[in-house]
């Protein structure tokens, strides 16, 4: 199993926060929410230990779409993913899981180029968008 990133796991924890916040509309699938739920428990518990990084992922269930709190987390995330392989590749396998469950979480937000009575052609090999893309499938 590939590890997967600090910035693909905190995508699922905002997905799992805007739940949390009652802004999920899009964690519908019980599955799924109980993935997230687990990978979410998983960071508290490793969290718990160190004030700010229990502080910064409590701010993320208050406004999870505030980017500067969703750095935040990510941010601890990194310097715990680094030092402890084992906890990595326990997110890696939730993760995983919660991919299997059908939770892919591509969201784009400031859609970029718009043309009203024209034509815009963005092409790609993966997935394109106009400005900012955020894919929180696993990076392999």
């Amino acid at each position: 199993m590939d590890a997967v990133s600090a910035a693909a796991i905190t995508s699922f924890l905002i997905s799992y926060g805007r739940h949390l916040a009652g802004v999920a509309s899009e964690v519908v699938d019980e599955g799924v929410k109980q993935g997230l739920r687990a990978l979410w428990e998983k960071v508290s518990g490793r969290f718990s230990a160190d004030p700010q990084a229990a502080g910064a992922l409590d701010r993320l269930a208050e406004q999870p779409d505030n980017e500067r709190r969703q750095a935040a987390v990510e941010d601890h995330l990194d310097e715990v993913m680094s030092a402890d392989a084992d906890f990595a590749a326990s997110l890696s396998e939730l993760a995983e899981r919660i991919t299997a469950s059908g939770h892919h979480g591509i969201q784009v937000r400031d859609s970029g180029a718009v043309a009203i009575g024209g034509n815009v052609c963005i092409n790609g090999t993966r997935q394109v968008a106009g400005r900012d893309i955020t894919i929180s499938a696993p990076r392999r």
